[in-house]
């Protein structure tokens, strides 16, 4: 057999195996000997997995179906035939009564056949000890974190497209500073981090999630990463190079992630602390995190085409001086749980530190759960943080759509926090606080209804929703706009080596693309 064959044989086995622990609706059971003489059986197994799979199994068919020419890979016994009844549709599930299945292999050959392929059942891999020579996950295998696992002393951590890395109670990936992880997914075939419980049982905090730490400037001394047991040096993380890279993460969805370690002490679905601008994170979705989606302390990372959905606290977080770039960026509050879409922050103890938190978004959608049982506002901004917003639509928000926080008119009034170019819709009252007075009044007076409806802002303010219902399904979402892009105002991304300048209109999905940027790879489970 050659070598191209032994890899085929030994993916076919691993679809058997993972068929037979039920991860293929409406394929109980698959025979292998079959599978691997009888091309036609194969073709047929191979349809119904493309369909019924889960996301590891239907990548797992693309790659057999590069490498297969549709040969029988064993002698096929001369009294053995398989013939699919045409009458039922390959797309309504398992195999019927009705098909003709004859199999004429002595009972004596089919174990000694088995037995001769039990070594391919090794793909699971557990992980237990810390990252610290450079290392590859490599694509069809699974990767169980069993506790903390540290990528540390400058190691590499390559992760292949397909790898699924999988979570235990009390575990999470983390990337010290000097470190780097490369999770390099693709859109048929991305990079999946999610719980090792069994689907179905999964929920937000199940394991810790990933935490990169880098050496750009953070504007808090001394700065440690949320989740890491105090005076643990390896959550140390801030410096002086604002290029520095902590890797690569494109085309990676991070799942039920995201456990309190102790009190008002965190991890969330993906910690950037002091990440500088050569990090690469793009096409990525954080999904049911129990705290923050994302949260970023300082660094100047840019992040393009994210998705956070269900975060349990703040979809988008930022703190210690942070001063990235976003660009296409969909938020989706679910209605059981979950706080502010952004909660912006300087620095606690010292709003006028530096660098100040300032950074810039264009083209983004954020979808609140309206008057469900948990409302939820869109934006937090405080603590001396700047931003800038511009080309978003913020939708049913049933708290407000903005609540900006003390000294907010010397940055209004400097330029450092603008808000122009949106659309806020279906939020009650538009979601402007006004002016607070007595208890209530946490920004010395500011106006923010008077502030985001001057004509200079072109902001635009509708009573009905601007999205599809859709667009609150929690289970399969669709972020299109109701309105065209003749109805929007927007404004012209910056020229730069960052911005997509095409993108001259609200929101993060095109209203005229019949394709979005979100197809394929990203996924929405229940549980």
């Amino acid at each position: 057999m050659s070598a191209s064959s032994s890899l085929i044989v030994e993916k076919l086995w691993r679809l058997k195996r993972a068929v037979d622990q039920g991860h293929c609706q409406g394929v109980e059971f698959i025979h292998l000997n079959n599978l691997l003489r009888d091309p036609a059986y194969r073709e047929d197994i191979l349809d119904r997995v493309a369909i019924g799979g889960d996301d590891e199994l239907k990548a797992l068919v693309r790659e057999i179906r590069q490498s297969d020419d549709g040969q029988p890979l064993m002698a096929t016994p001369r009294r053995q035939t398989y013939q699919a009844d045409p009458a039922q549709p390959r797309r309504k599930g398992g195999f019927r009564a009705s098909r003709v299945l004859a199999w004429a292999l002595p009972v004596a050959a089919a174990g000694a056949a088995m037995v001769g392929f039990t070594h391919f059942d090794n793909r699971t891999v557990h992980i237990s000890d810390d990252i610290v020579t450079d290392t590859t996950w490599e694509s069809g295998k699974t990767y169980v974190l069993d506790k903390k696992v540290y990528v540390d002393q400058g190691a590499n951590l390559t992760i292949e497209s397909g790898v699924t890395v999988r979570g235990e109670r009390g575990s999470a990936l983390i990337v010290t500073r000097d470190s780097k992880l490369f999770s390099r997914g693709s859109s048929v075939a991305p990079v999946v981090f999610s719980s090792n419980q069994a689907e179905g049982k999964r929920k937000r905090g199940d394991w810790g999630g990933v935490v990169l730490l880098g050496n750009a400037p953070v504007n808090q001394p001394n700065a440690s990463i949320e989740g890491i047991p105090e005076g643990d040096t390896r959550g140390l993380f801030g410096g002086e190079d604002r290029q520095d890279s902590c890797g690569v993460m494109e085309y990676t969805r991070i799942e039920f992630a995201g456990f309190e370690v102790y009190k008002n002490n965190e991890l969330n679905g993906l910690t950037l602390g002091g990440c500088g601008q050569n990090t690469i994170v793009q096409n990525v979705q954080v999904h049911r995190s129990l705290d923050d989606g994302i949260e970023l302390f300082g660094g100047q990372a840019d992040l393009k085409h994210i998705v956070i959905t269900g975060a349990g606290d703040d979809s988008l977080d930022w703190d210690w001086g942070w001063t990235g770039r976003v660009q296409f960026l969909v938020i989706q509050a679910h209605p059981d749980d979950g706080d502010n879409g952004f909660e912006g922050d300087n620095n606690g103890d010292n709003h006028n530190a530096v660098p100040r938190s300032e950074p810039t978004f264009y083209n983004v959608t954020m979808v609140g759960g309206g008057l469900s049982a948990k409302k939820h506002r869109g934006m937090v901004i405080r603590e001396g943080s700047g931003a800038h917003f511009h080309n978003m639509i913020m939708d049913s928000y049933g708290i407000e759509a903005i609540d900006l926080r003390d000294e907010v008119s010397s940055l209004t009034g400097a330029g450092t926090l603008t808000f122009t170019h949106n659309i806020v819709a279906n939020t009650g009252n538009l979601g402007q606080s006004g002016t607070e007075s007595g208890d209530s009044d946490d920004d010395y007076g500011f106006d923010e209804q008077a502030w985001t409806h001057t004509p200079q802002a072109k902001n635009r303010f509708r009573v009905e929703s601007a999205m599809l219902p859709a667009a609150r399904d929690i289970t399969s979402p669709s972020f299109q706009p109701i309105m065209t892009s003749r109805q929007m105002n927007a404004e012209t991304p910056p020229e730069s080596e960052f911005f997509d300048e095409s993108a001259t209109f609200q929101g993060a999905i095109n209203p005229v693309s019949k394709t979005t940027w979100m197809d394929d790879w990203t996924a929405f489970p229940a549980s």
